[in-house]
């Protein structure tokens, strides 16, 4: 959901730009036939585990072979479980890709025009001269200020003051795009690329508007139930938390005597669109997947939203997905889609071969902000897991 770890972290970790880039991490492919190396999976899953105090879950699937485990506890209580591969998180900004997916389905049906302004549809919410079109609110170059960016201002330096007194607070999406739109654009439509949680929000009340359903009951018949995501779920606005079994998202604060904020309480309302919904690690690949087979968009709808344009930012995006090359030995320049998300204090990566052939998906528990584990070893630790779970022998 944050501005912070939607980019910063995609070009640390996701990107892969710069030092990442050049570590050339050990080969981590196999022979496809015999499914992915799990020593290898086992090895760098403990690698990256290592480096975080909470949970780390994760789902590689190579072909007709499925890897998935599970490391360290569900809480920090010291009575804590140990985490299950299917414990559910909140997936953060990967909701993003299931937005667009539904905007794309819109389009097919002759609801909705990629290329129309936004208030074609919902006039009097951006008080724009220069309005954004769909497409660029699926992009993120619609110039649309970050909401979460203007009510937590000083979550990017880690002051936490406005976090932990607004976090649990109701809002309806309009009052979202409220606190966006007191703001002058931050440029004009299609003239640059900025991270934009309120696009999301627009998206979502489109999404409603066009089929005079909730976002929840759209997403639900048009994503989950097709696909079988069936540990998955848009919570209802008026509610907080997360249901069944899962890990307790955290955020470091920085301060040595209280060192973790339990985010458990977020506003449901608050992530929605943007970020809201909860799954697991197999619900997820089974998404991509079925964004790739021809599920749940057409061939030709998936290569418009995989158009990727360049962020300046070290990795590409393209209609609610994200595009990067993780340099691997035997085809440096392959891209793979996907998408991460930080689900406050959750943080999830996604990323997926065109064919749908290779997946992983991983989640962990702790938003380390404040570095309490060494940022360079982590990047390089996620980077090794990410392609141990998708390079080609």
């Amino acid at each position: 959901m944050r501005k912070r770890t939607a980019i910063t972290a995609a070009v640390a970790a996701v990107g892969l730009v710069g030092a990442l880039a050049a570590t050339q991490v050990a080969n981590a492919g196999t022979d496809r036939d015999r499914g992915p190396d799990t020593a290898l999976l086992e090895d760098r899953l403990a690698d990256f585990a290592a480096l975080t105090d909470g949970s780390v879950l994760v789902e590689v699937r190579d072909g007709r072979h499925t890897w998935r485990e599970a490391e360290g506890p569900r809480s920090l209580d010291e009575d804590a479980r140990d985490a299950r591969p299917g414990d559910r998180v909140r997936i953060g900004s990967v909701t993003k890709s299931m937005v667009a997916a539904v905007v794309l389905q819109l389009e097919a049906e002759g609801e909705v025009d990629l290329d129309a302004a936004i208030d074609a549809y919902l006039p009097g919410l951006l008080p724009y001269d220069e309005q954004p079109t769909v497409r660029q609110l699926l992009q993120h170059t619609g110039g649309v200020p970050d909401w979460v960016q203007l009510a937590y201002p000083g979550m990017e330096e880690g002051d936490l003051t406005e976090v932990r007194a607004g976090l649990g607070e109701y809002y309806e999406p309009e009052e979202l795009v409220a606190i966006a739109a007191a703001e002058d654009p931050l440029f004009p439509p299609g003239e640059g690329w900025a991270y934009s949680n309120t696009g999301y929000t627009l998206l979502g009340l489109l999404v409603e508007d066009r089929t005079g359903h909730s976002l929840r009951h759209e997403l639900r018949e048009r994503v989950f139930e097709p696909v079988g995501m069936d540990d998955t779920e848009l919570p209802r606005p008026d509610t907080a938390g997360v249901r069944g079994a899962h890990s307790v998202p955290y955020l470091t604060t920085g301060d040595p005597a209280d060192p973790y904020f339990d985010a458990t309480g977020a506003s449901n309302s608050q992530l929605w669109a943007s970020g809201g919904v909860v799954s697991t690690v197999r619900d997820v690949n089974d998404f991509y997947d079925a964004l790739t087979d021809g599920t749940l968009v057409s061939a030709d709808q998936l290569a418009e939203a995989t158009a990727f344009t360049d962020t300046g930012a070290g990795f590409q995006y393209g209609l609610g997905l994200g595009g990067v090359a993780l340099g691997c030995p035997e085809a440096p320049e392959e891209v793979f889609l996907g998408h991460v998300g930080d689900g406050m204090g959750h943080q999830t990566q996604t990323f997926h071969s065109f064919d749908g052939d290779r997946q992983i998906t991983i989640s962990w528990s702790i938003d380390d902000k404040h570095g309490y584990h060494d940022p360079d070893a982590f990047d390089q630790a996620l980077f090794g897991l990410l392609s141990a779970g998708l390079c080609e022998a």
